[in-house]
């Protein structure tokens, strides 16, 4: 999977690669091969005691879902909702995942939501842009 997100990265030159936290290990690796410090944890955590935005100088950033997956619902639907996004038909899976995504309590109902992961990475890629 490194090999395959580093010829991504490489293709596309991402300013920055947001990615599920609950792997820590392949966030490691991810880090060290872009040559970005692997004890990402110790980094987040003096940064946030300091509240310095760690994002300004991280290319891999961590994502917390279980703590942040409502903010993330909410921020996804604020771009669909007001026209920001325009998905390309060919993009189908993601195309059905979003009319299938059930919000329950500002919560996604992942047992609901086609292709669930394709929808988590979509919100991942959102997380670049701001919505006021």
């Amino acid at each position: 999977m490194i090999d395959k997100v580093w010829r991504l990265v490489g293709k596309y030159d991402p300013t920055k690669i947001y990615i599920d936290g609950a792997n820590p290990s392949f966030i490691r690796s991810l880090k060290m091969q872009i040559d970005e410090d692997p004890e990402y944890e110790k980094e987040i955590e003096r940064a946030q005691h300091q509240k310095i935005d760690y994002g300004s100088w991280m290319k891999v950033l961590p994502v917390n879902f279980a703590k942040e997956h409502v903010k993330m619902l909410a921020h996804t639907r604020a771009f669909l909702d007001d026209g920001f996004i325009v998905i390309d038909p060919r993009f189908s899976k993601l195309i059905t995942s979003l009319h299938t995504a059930t919000d329950v309590e500002g919560k996604l109902d992942k047992s609901g939501t086609s292709y669930n992961d394709i929808f988590d990475a979509f919100r991942l890629s959102l997380r670049l842009y701001l919505f006021s």
